[in-house]
């Protein structure tokens, strides 16, 4: 019975114990604040240390629990040993060691925030240094780099524009040269696209300079029905520059739509394939000259491409060219041409010397407009060229041109009678105009461009018709509508 009454009063003397250690060690427990409210340090240090100072000794061993955040990511860019700091009893400071990872950093305003989180052995007064900021100097001040394209050219239809500017800007001039290698997605370089004229897709900005520019040409130029889009992508490289989360890439929407030409045809050719359009040309006089019909067709090329028909007839038991063969009517323009009395362009047409293309080429590409599905561009697909004998016309006479003929295969090329004293070309250079196949009626005025080895064969035309020469080549407009 007494020594039961002995542990009662042990047990009981002990727990008062206790709790007299447990009240004083709350009077006693430390009031912990930061030494300062922020630090500076130097990318190029590698690492700073952050003091945390106590109001009194540590009465007993503890731990400190931190918070961190900021502009820096934790890991990547800088690393600490852990988030809770070990306090041994009679300490009277604690440190924090912050270890830089990286010291290529981008961003103008890069810092760690560090705040104290309450604990049970020490006391955080809000009052004092509670939070500090860690403020990271750039050692290594790089360029930031960012790619852009103009907002027209982020959308765009490659027949009309084949070509896009890229722009590559950086926030401050480097050092060095500056190359950077661009990743694509969507198109194959080399085969779809090239800058500056390389496969390699790369853009160089020199040293001193803030901004450079590089072409970007698309290859896929002709592919009617066309809707897809690629991507052009850089990474920041170490050492050299980096790349700021704005303009890191750029993408570009590549669309040729598929113009629906159904109001073009209207009356069918009276023989032959095709549909009739009407066709004049402009006269000095501003007036529109012939008013004569031309068969037209979609071409085997796709149904954005219309050609022109030849209209045949037969000359000597050989197909030859009737007048108004061709859109552009050659065949009008060229029998009366003479160099002298006595030279005359060859041919075996129906006037002697009619010409035209051949009847399987497109001759107009109809490219609409961005956003429309009934007005665009009328252009021409590519330059088309013929060849024309000259010779001296005097030395014709039917029986010989006849014999002459049937022995050639009807190739003028080949002729032996009359003498082809030499050779020019004429080549249809461009065609500019515009359609609009909600009023298709109207007439759509087209402009042509000719150059030809021998000016003399042209100069007589400017009395029938508007010819003017521009830049080196013959222009001539013309005005056509289905009929």
């Amino acid at each position: 019975m007494l020594m039961k009454r002995i542990s009662i009063l042990l047990l009981t003397a002990l727990a008062l114990w206790g709790c007299k250690q447990a009240e004083d060690l709350r009077y006693f427990a430390p009031e912990i604040s930061f030494e300062a409210e922020s630090y500076s340090v130097s990318a190029v240090d590698g690492g700073a240390d952050v003091v945390i100072a106590f109001s009194r000794p540590a009465p007993v061993d503890f731990q400190i629990s931190l918070i961190l955040s900021g502009s820096l990511q934790e890991g990547l860019q800088y690393t600490v040993p852990s988030h809770t700091l070990n306090v041994a009893k009679g300490d009277t400071q604690a440190r924090l060691h912050i270890t830089l990872v990286d010291d290529e950093i981008w961003d103008e305003a890069t810092y760690i925030d560090i705040l104290l989180a309450a604990g049970p052995r020490y006391t955080v007064n809000p009052a004092k240094t509670c939070s500090t900021r860690v403020n990271v100097m750039k050692a290594v001040v790089l360029p930031v780099l960012s790619l852009s394209v103009a907002d027209a050219d982020k959308e765009v239809n490659p027949y009309l524009a084949p070509v896009v500017t890229l722009t590559l800007t950086a926030d401050k001039a480097p050092q060095e040269d500056v190359t950077v290698t661009l990743a694509a997605e969507g198109l194959t370089a080399g085969q779809d696209f090239l800058i500056d004229g390389a496969a390699n897709p790369s853009l160089k900005l020199l040293a001193g300079a803030t901004s450079a520019q590089a072409q970007l040409q698309i290859l896929k130029i002709d592919q009617c029905g066309m809707d897809e889009a690629f991507t052009l992508s850089m990474s920041a490289q170490k050492g050299k520059y980096g790349v700021g989360s704005e303009g890191a890439s750029v993408s570009i929407r590549l669309y040729d739509p598929v113009p629906n030409l159904k109001p073009l045809w209207k009356t069918s050719a009276q023989a032959g394939e095709g549909y009739q359009w009407r066709q004049a040309i402009k006269t000095p006089a501003g007036e529109w000259e012939g008013n004569l019909a031309v068969n037209m067709t979609v071409s085997a090329e796709g149904s954005a491409y219309v050609k022109s028909l030849k209209n045949v007839g037969t000359t000597y038991g050989y197909p030859s060219n009737e007048v108004g063969l061709h859109m552009f009517r050659l065949a009008d323009l060229f029998p009366n041409l003479r160099k002298t009395s006595g030279d005359a362009i060859l041919d075996y047409g129906r006037n002697s010397n009619t010409r035209g293309f051949s009847p399987v080429d497109s001759l107009f590409r109809f490219v609409l407009d961005p956003g429309s599905t009934t007005q665009g561009e009328l252009v021409l697909d590519k330059p088309r060229t013929f060849k024309a004998a000259v010779g001296d016309y005097k030395s014709w006479t039917e029986a010989v041109w006849s014999a002459d003929s049937q022995n050639t295969g009807c190739d003028i090329l080949k002729s032996t009678n009359p003498i082809i004293s030499y050779f020019i070309t004429v080549t249809l250079e461009k065609v500019e105009g515009r359609f609009d196949l909600e009023n298709a009626s109207e007439p759509m005025l087209v402009t042509a461009w000719f150059s030809c080895t021998s000016d003399e064969f042209l100069n007589g035309l400017e009395e029938k018709y508007a010819f003017t020469k521009e830049d080196g080549l013959w222009k001539l407009e013309y005005k056509i509508w289905p009929r």
